[in-house]
């Protein structure tokens, strides 16, 4: 059950602590007090939805912090055990902060966690009942879930296995229509892949090809021009009358036999030997350039033709030859991961007929274990509706199967929830029949009867008495007391008879601090709690005669509870 909840800067809220009880908890002030808010901050610490929005105005961060107190029977411990979050005793402290810029931390007992983890352990922690739920049970699709929740262990482990094998069944569905509307593209595309492989493999490619080639290419093209520059280079250093070479031999000679008179000259010498053996080097390697150099025509022919060809590839393929051979390799690659089996699509079809006979089977077992379900809810919602003064309502479960081609993924059955308000009437649509009031008494005789069951610490109630009145008012409280002998809850009313049924009365007022407002929540004693209950009586004005109606209310409330327990 909750403890404990701390709440900052949450909307009008800037700070708040509220320590929890067990039984029946109601929350009660005027409209726009923040009841809701505190729900709400409630709804962050198991999972729900963060906003921006929700931070008070001037602040920069929100945070929510609630201490639970679980059952050692909990499911939750095996999740946080999946997850390696220390949990010693039976307690869990779950802490959430969201700041301006988006950011959102979420910690269970210190331990960083990503927010579906929040909400993996919050739906065993609180359950919350409002508008939503309404919609969730005016939601015809939804029905089907409804009706599962009722049904027993047994009943559980046939649907997980319908569900998993209702998921291999849709993926070899998928995986055949993939195949039917790809085997042409697929088609296409081996041939493509194929002239592509061909296309750049017939040419034999080697890396940095294109560079040599374009070395040797520009060699041929010049050969006149490299064989005129080397001989005259050749000549002006070893021919002539008096070549380069012999005559910087010259220079050297009288160097050397002046180098011992100074240092300088030696320095001088040094230098001039060193470029006259240099330049001897140079002549001899364009001696053998010379030697070597040849004009093939031919050969011109064939280098141009073959750059002609790589850029070709170059340009289809990659801007560079290194991408071209890369893109071969790829499509190899590719190629070898493609398999058309003629067999595949027979073989799939075959798959898909054997598993949907076995949905059928498995979804016609599941279909009268859930006709077994209905008639068990629908005598104990028609139980607790005679108790929340419908008398004449009838509450039915209509059943209709889906073609053996157009199976769901929770079995053969449609689901839909009828009621008939009035006797002579037939059974309607819930969702068309049902008035606010109508509709909130049934959510909760669904709550009644599955209190006892619920694997869930804390459920809230919401403004669910919204819409009634009078005896039927009355009725609520004792019914959600009732649940409170199972479970915690928490209870927003507007409704005095619903209140002066709690075991701890909370008030919640909005006031103005410093130019700002705030909630504030105080915990009701006896005196606080008649004066709290005439102001729902009277509505505006208390007087003695409403106090006295007010403390009866709770005298009677009183009785009601030991009459319940």
């Amino acid at each position: 059950m909750l403890k404990k909840l701390i709440i900052n800067n949450f909307a009008i809220i800037n700070k708040l602590q509220i320590d929890f009880k067990s039984g029946m908890t109601a929350l009660t002030g005027e409209t726009g007090a923040g009841k809701s808010i505190i729900i709400d901050a409630l709804g962050l610490l198991v999972g729900s939805r963060s906003s921006i929005d929700f931070i008070r105005t001037g602040q920069e961060q929100l945070n929510v912090q609630g201490l639970f107190e679980v059952k050692a029977s909990s499911p939750i411990f095996a999740i946080l055990a999946e997850y390696g979050i220390a949990h010693d005793d039976n307690q869990i402290i779950i802490k959430r902060e969201i700041n301006r810029k988006g950011r959102n931390v979420c910690r269970i007992n210190n331990e960083l966690v990503k927010t579906n983890v929040l909400r993996q352990v919050g739906k065993f922690l609180v359950e919350i009942h409002g508008q939503n739920q309404q919609q969730e049970l005016l939601d015809e699709d939804n029905h089907i879930n409804i009706l599962d929740r009722f049904a027993d262990d047994d009943f559980q482990h046939d649907l997980l296995k319908y569900v998993q094998l209702f998921e291999e069944y849709q993926a070899k569905r998928s995986r055949l229509r993939t195949i039917q509307k790809n085997s042409q593209n697929l088609v296409q595309r081996i041939d493509m892949l194929k002239f592509q492989i061909e296309d750049i493999d017939s040419a034999q490619l080697q890396a940095g090809e294109d560079d040599k080639l374009e070395d040797e290419k520009n060699q041929l093209s010049n050969f006149e021009k490299i064989s005129s520059s080397l001989q005259d280079s050749y000549r002006g250093l070893s021919e002539n009358n008096v070549g380069v070479v012999d005559a910087l031999g010259n220079v050297r000679d009288n160097l050397e036999e002046i180098m011992d008179y100074d240092s300088s000259y030696k320095e001088l010498y040094d230098s001039v030997n060193g470029a006259y053996y240099q330049l001897q080097d140079n002549a001899a390697t364009i001696a053998d350039q010379l030697e070597n150099l040849d004009f093939d025509e031919n050969r011109l022919d064939e280098i141009q033709k073959r750059l002609i060809t790589l850029d070709n590839l170059k340009k289809k393929y990659g801007p560079t030859l290194d991408e071209v051979i890369e893109f071969s390799k790829n499509a190899h690659e590719e190629l070898s991961k493609i398999n058309i089996d003629d067999d595949t699509e027979a073989q799939l079809t075959d798959e898909i007929s054997q598993y949907q006979t076995k949905l059928l089977n498995l979804g016609k077992d599941l279909s009268k274990q859930r006709h077994k379900t209905a008639t068990a809810l629908e005598k104990s919602i028609n139980r607790q509706l005679k108790d929340l003064y419908m008398p004449n309502a009838k509450f039915g479960v209509a059943f209709k199967s889906l073609d053996d081609d157009n199976l769901s993924p929770k079995g053969i059955d449609q689901i839909q929830f009828n009621l008939k308000t009035n006797v002579g009437e037939d059974y309607k649509p819930l969702v068309r029949v049902a008035s606010g009031g109508e509709l909130s008494r049934v959510i909760l005789a669904f709550e009644a009867i599955i209190a006892e069951k619920m694997n869930v610490e804390t459920i809230v109630f919401d403004e669910i008495d919204t819409g009634v009145s009078g005896r039927v008012a009355q009725a609520i409280g004792d019914k959600i007391y009732k649940v409170s002998q199972f479970l915690q809850v928490l209870c927003i009313t507007h409704l005095p008879q619903v209140a002066a049924m709690s075991d701890i009365q909370f008030e919640i007022k909005k006031e103005t601090v410093k130019d700002k407002t705030e909630t504030k929540v105080s915990i009701l004693n006896d005196l606080q709690r008649i004066e709290a209950i005439s102001l729902m009586l009277a509505g505006t004005k208390v007087t003695d005669l409403t106090r006295k109606h007010a403390q009866e209310l709770l005298e009677l409330a009183q009785g009601e509870q030991q009459r319940l327990d």
